[in-house]
């Protein structure tokens, strides 16, 4: 597994909700990476494979079938 080094800069603060003026294409894409982040868990948990994902900025492996947190 790759282990990163720590970066000194700020982590990003997203609360899950967009200024009213975002472009249609940029909700949009939220929507669709959305959609193939619940896709990769659901590939992940029918073929066994382990998830690498962020928590708490840290990239971490998830075993498959375990919550990760979406």
């Amino acid at each position: 597994m790759t282990i990163f080094n720590h970066v000194n800069e700020p982590l990003a603060t997203y609360d899950g909700t967009l200024p009213s003026n975002t472009p249609s294409d940029i909700r949009g894409s939220l929507q669709a990476i959305r959609r193939a982040a619940q896709r990769a868990r659901l590939v992940a948990q029918q073929t066994g494979t382990d998830l690498i994902v962020m928590r708490a900025g840290q990239v971490v492996r998830v075993a498959s079938g375990q919550k990760t947190g979406q």
